[in-house]
């Protein structure tokens, strides 16, 4: 019996001496993000050179910025990371007249605070990981919205969600237990935006902002 106690006591310490316990940092990086949506045609728009019609489309992807803090749990191989991130994102909308076919490139500005929790595993320095994303929107800035009403005279109501949800998932490298690299890619399971009301007509529309994260983080 004294010898079977020994032994877990021996496995119990093994585990609690691989395992690190509420590690903390600050990680920043760089985003590559777009607005998703289907091709919408608006119709009937009041201008000041008559009633016209616009299209509207996805366009390019833009870079962006996250800033924030993140722990980390980390038992033998397997880890748990969540992290809290303030965040700035981009995506280019293209507005065409129909009519004349003259384009408009603006630009959708996001301010949000997202909280993801990764689970994964490491391989060595390596890792890899997945796990949900929650995305809290703080302000936007909708470049469409700005030139539908220097274009006509119509009332104009974007819908925003407040709060989105998402997943993550990517791969990563820790270097001299210090230093981390992670490349994730960051996709969507609720709308962004639902469309838009323009001249009390609704427009609707699945709008989304998937993003490509590229991050440095440091250990304290």
């Amino acid at each position: 019996m004294k010898k079977i106690l020994i032994v877990l006591l021996a496995v119990f310490t093994v585990n609690i001496s691989q395992a690190q316990f509420l590690r903390f940092g600050f990680k920043g990086g760089v985003t590559s993000s777009k607005v998703k949506f289907d091709k919408t045609t608006l119709s009937g728009l009041t201008t000041v050179d008559g009633v016209k019609d616009f299209a509207i489309e996805q366009g390019d992807s833009k870079l962006g910025m996250q800033l924030g803090f993140f722990g980390r749990i980390q038992i033998m191989g397997m880890f748990i990371q969540p992290e809290v991130m303030f965040t700035h994102s981009e995506g280019e909308v293209v507005l065409s007249d129909v009519s004349t076919s003259e384009v408009y490139n603006e630009v959708q500005k996001f301010n949000k605070v997202d909280i993801p929790v990764i689970v994964g595993w490491k391989f060595g320095p390596a890792r890899i990981g997945f796990g949900p994303v929650a995305s809290i929107m703080l302000s936007e800035n909708d470049g469409l919205k700005d030139k539908l009403k220097d274009l006509t005279t119509e009332t104009y109501e974007d819908k925003f969600s407040n709060a989105t949800f998402g997943y993550q998932v990517g791969v990563g490298l820790d270097i001299l237990k210090k230093l981390t690299l992670d490349v994730k890619y960051e996709g969507n399971l609720s709308k962004l935006g639902s469309g838009i009301n323009l001249g009390g007509t609704n427009y609707k529309f699945d709008q989304r902002n998937p993003q490509f994260i590229f991050s440095v983080g440091l250990f304290f």
